[in-house]
This record gives C-alpha cells, sequence and structure tokens, in this order.
C-alpha cells in the first residue's frame, strides 16, 4: 500500500511474502494468487506491496530469461501488487542465511536482485531497497575475510551506482545489524558498510529487534543514522504483538523515521514470518487472514501518525 507523509515523501508498505517462499518462477506467481491477491481484495486497496523471495536458482532464471522477468511483472500489475523491496537475506531455503559476503556467491546474487528489482519498480517510483545479512558471523570473522568483503561491497556500490546511471533507479542495500555477527549495532554498520557509499549501502532496521533485547537505543541508533546522513533501507518486523512498552518504542521508531530526520526511502515492512509456524494459520483462508490483519495494524498506526492513504 501507499501512503504519503505531509512533507510529500512516499511511504511503502508491504509484507515479506517470505511466509510463503517459492523455489520457481510457477510456484512464485501462483503464490502470488492464492495468498497477495485475496489479501489486496481484504484491505480494499487495488494497489499493495509485497517484499519478495526470490531462491537463487530463480534469480538466476529471471536474469538470464528477459522474456520471464517481464511475464513476472506483467504478473504482479495484472494481480494489483507491486514491488518496491526484495527480500536478499535467505540462501538455498529461507530459514538458512546463505554465504557470508566474503563469498563470491553473495555478491552474485545481491546483484542479481538488483537488476531485477531496478525492471520491477513502477515508473513512478525511484528507489528500491533490498535486505542482506550483517556481513557474515562475527566468530567466523578474522581480519582478511574483512578485507575481502569490503572489496566485495566496493564493487557492489559501484554496480548500483551503473544500475541508476542506465535506469535511473536508485537500489539501495540494507544490512541488518544482528547480535552475534560482524555488525551488530548501527554504529558498527555506519562504519563498516555506509562509509563505503551512503547513497547506495545502508541500514535495515528492525522496529521489534530495537523494541525487545536491542543493546541500542533506538533514538540513539536513529540519530546517528541522520548525522551520517546514511539511509534506512528499510524498518522490518513489524507486527501487532507488541506489549505497550514495545509499543511505545515502535511509535518513536516509526516517527523518528517518517520525520524527515532519518534519510530514506520510506519502506515500511510487516513481520509475517511467524504465521507460518503451524498452529498459527491452517491452510490458505486463515493465513490469508492473518497477513490482512496485520497489514491493516501496520496501515493504521502509520495513519496515526498522521499519514495519508496515496492512490
Amino acid at each position: 500500500m501507499r501512503l504519503r507523509h505531509d512533507d510529500g515523501t512516499l511511504v511503502h508498505l508491504s509484507y515479506n511474502a517470505g511466509v510463503h517462499p517459492a523455489e520457481d518462477l510457477e510456484n512464485l506467481i501462483a503464490h502470488l494468487t492464492r495468498y497477495a491477491v485475496p489479501v489486496r481484495k481484504r484491505l480494499r486497496v487495488e494497489r499493495m506491496g509485497i517484499g519478495l523471495w526470490l531462491a537463487p536458482s530463480v534469480a538466476d532464471h529471471l536474469v538470464a530469461d528477459r522474456i520471464e522477468l517481464v511475464r513476472l511483472r506483467r504478473s504482479l500489475e495484472e494481480r494489483g501488487l507491486e514491488v518496491v523491496s526484495l527480500n536478499g537475506t535467505g540462501g538455498r531455503n529461507l530459514e538458512v542465511p546463505g554465504p557470508d559476503w566474503a563469498k563470491p556467491e553473495r555478491y552474485r546474487y545481491t546483484m542479481a536482485l538488483a537488476r531485477i528489482l531496478a525492471f520491477l519498480l513502477p515508473e513512478d517510483v525511484r528507489f528500491g531497497s533490498i535486505s542482506t545479512i550483517p556481513i557474515g558471523w562475527r566468530r567466523d570473522w578474522p581480519s582478511d575475510l574483512h578485507t575481502i568483503a569490503t572489496k566485495r561491497l566496493e564493487r557492489l556500490a559501484r554496480e548500483l551506482r551503473g544500475i541508476y546511471s542506465v535506469t535511473g533507479k536508485t537500489i539501495r542495500v540494507g544490512f541488518e545489524p544482528w547480535p552475534g555477527c560482524v555488525l551488530e549495532t548501527t554504529e558498527q554498520a555506519l562504519e563498516r558498510v555506509c562509509g563505503i557509499d551512503s547513497e547506495h549501502l545502508g541500514v535495515c532496521l528492525d522496529a521489534c529487534h530495537l523494541a525487545c533485547g536491542s543493546s541500542e537505543e533506538p533514538g540513539a541508533a536513529l540519530r546517528g543514522l541522520a548525522a551520517a546522513g546514511a539511509p534506512v533501507v528499510k524498518l522490518g518486523h513489524l507486527h501487532n504483538h507488541e506489549t505497550p512498552s514495545t509499543g511505545a518504542v515502535l511509535h518513536d521508531t516509526l516517527t523518528a523515521m517518517l520525520s524527515g530526520a532519518v534519510n530514506g526511502t520510506a519502506h515500511v515492512e510487516v513481520e509475517t514470518h511467524n504465521l507460518s509456524v503451524p498452529g498459527r494459520a491452517k491452510g490458505p483462508g486463515a493465513l490469508v487472514s492473518l497477513l490482512a490483519e496485520e497489514l491493516d495494524w501496520a496501515r493504521t498506526n502509520l495513519t496515526s501518525l498522521g499519514l495519508q492513504l496515496a492512490a
């Protein structure tokens, strides 16, 4: 869904379709029909955002065959769906992070997603976002791997600038800080990633992680990003099961992100992975209902901050 901030910023609200992953294009399109379209209709909107997860094999297939890429774009348009963000964290199985940034497979996969996203972006949308892993696990990260990963990120930034020069679309890759990883805090992300290219490389913020158990104070994290001019590529993992205390943190995080103080593309994505846990949603109908509830909750919270629904 599209919403608009009073300063004119377009805010994209979507759900992460990793809750029903597909290992090939046929199943991906079938999932869009089975889940995303009914969710859109439940919400009574003509156009709805969806954050796609593409298996590496699907990404390779789409890059190699432009006809298939056109087919995916048309399938989205015909169903009233749009894609401004891709989940680039998963490997062959969405629950497995896949290779770290010292390995060439991670770079190739991310660049494939960037090329795909630049093509899938609606004509009137200039920015696309891709979430990725926080470099790698800290316990397996000696200094030589850091050097290798840094060179890959420098190459990634160059290629993303190349995509912009050809398409006019800015594709931003966001690294999500996580405990036990090379990037555990936004400060580390600023130092290791954003300094390479603050226009195309930034941070993905996990709203629930900031609210629950993070070693970072959300306000300080956001102020650091604002001072550095680094983009919040995406705000993710919102869901409607917060306690009053965490709900206040989420409200403050959303307010800061949408206040203009933090540079970003205003991509907001609801958490949906836990909806696939057995017992929570049995059958397509139940899952559709839960997804619609999550998105409606997020829409309500965003409009309570003053955002208006946009066409």
